[in-house]
């Protein structure tokens, strides 16, 4: 059987957790398979932080190239056209599995499968300029495809909302989980040890760090404990000013961008995780906190409760005085964040990759066979 992905993801990001579920997903799709499997995979021209070239074996072909220009539609539309010359060159695919919104009619193939992230542009198409673009892509995608992997049970109840598919091509595949890299010992007076609580993800609206802003500031948590936000790249004047107006500013330290080591150290040494996101198909911030004995508090909404479990504390709406309400009694609780930890430790280990791998093994033979 020979499987085919393409280059979207990697036109599009090099780092985020689609690239790494391709990347885990290929990797251990190379331990299940035994030699009985193909995997090819044209990345194009691309400047992904993950070792996909290391995966290059007998049984599986990696093709890219590094590249100096950014991540977006140029690079796609490069990868695009490189991929139209080459790839009918590798002959007719059994299958072929596009991890995002199209799959390329100059591939040969027998059939489709295509994995389902979430239906962010459909619930919040007023944050999107190409919104009515990709859900457009989508359907066309979705009605080709035989098989759509979706990444929580709650991505599959928004997908059968918000199209008119038939649940039989839809499987629930859950991610497995990559833990980030044991953190060095904190310094006394080292960037963590004053008493903070952490926010980890982009400041993009259904993200709703505004919520979590507001919330701190209500709170009056600001005279014992910084808040400190990881990713997202610099603040923009827009939050410069709703830091400035709260009257926060100097409680709240942003790190633009962090290596894992960095992420792993903030995870370790924060008092509490904080993550009041709208929506997530899947989400990966709780379990990484999880994995570093970091208490979570998370919002109440699509696939957090599947992916948290009983291991998080949860506010059930996106309203600041609630969630200062439960930002002072979560700090409060010294045992139950200790019982939160315990089970954190637990749940982390229902994520496996190569049980992602296996599952979906399972489906592209079934589809093969038919």
């Amino acid at each position: 059987m020979r499987i085919f992905y393409d280059h979207q993801v990697f036109s599009l990001q090099d780092a985020g957790g689609v690239s790494r579920y391709q990347y885990e997903l290929i990797r251990n799709l190379r331990l299940h398979a035994q030699g009985k499997v193909q995997l090819h995979l044209l990345m194009g021209r691309n400047a992904s932080v993950l070792p996909l070239a290391a995966l290059a074996d007998r049984d599986t072909t990696i093709r890219g190239w590094p590249t100096g220009v950014r991540p977006g539609y140029v690079r796609y539309a490069i990868n695009e056209f490189l991929s139209a010359l080459l790839a009918p060159r590798w002959g007719t695919f059994d299958i072929y599995h596009t991890m995002l919104y199209r799959a390329m009619p100059t591939v040969r193939r027998r059939l489709v499968v295509a994995t389902h992230h979430d239906c962010t542009h459909e619930r919040f198409p007023q944050m999107f300029h190409n919104a009515a673009f990709i859900v457009k892509n989508k359907r066309r995608l979705f009605a080709q495809a035989k098989a759509i992997l979706c990444v929580s049970e709650s991505s599959r109840r928004d997908l059968l909302h918000y199209y008119d598919l038939s649940p039989e091509k839809t499987y629930v595949v859950h991610h497995g989980f990559s833990p980030l890299p044991a953190p060095p010992p904190a310094e006394p007076n080292g960037p963590w040890s004053e008493p903070y609580l952490l926010y980890v993800g982009s400041p993009a609206e259904y993200k709703n760090f505004p919520l979590l802003l507001e919330a701190f500031s209500r709170s009056g948590l600001a005279k014992s404990y910084r808040l400190i936000a990881v990713g997202g790249g610099p603040f923009l004047a827009e939050e410069q000013a709703r830091l400035h107006a709260l009257s926060i500013t100097e409680r709240v330290t942003l790190l633009a961008k962090a290596d894992e080591i960095t992420l792993a150290s903030a995870y370790r040494y924060a008092t509490l995780f904080v993550y009041p996101s709208l929506y997530e198909g899947f989400g990966f911030p709780p379990l990484e906190a999880m994995s570093l004995g970091c208490p979570v508090l998370v919002h109440r909404t699509s696939s957090l409760p599947e992916v948290c479990g009983d291991a998080a504390f949860y506010f059930d709406h996106a309203d600041a005085e609630e969630l200062a309400r439960a930002l002072v009694a979560v700090l409060k609780d010294s045992p139950g964040r200790a019982h939160k930890q315990r089970l954190g430790e637990q749940q982390v280990r229902r994520f496996d990759w190569s049980l992602t791998a296996a599952n979906t093994l399972c489906i592209y033979r079934m589809l093969a066979e038919r």
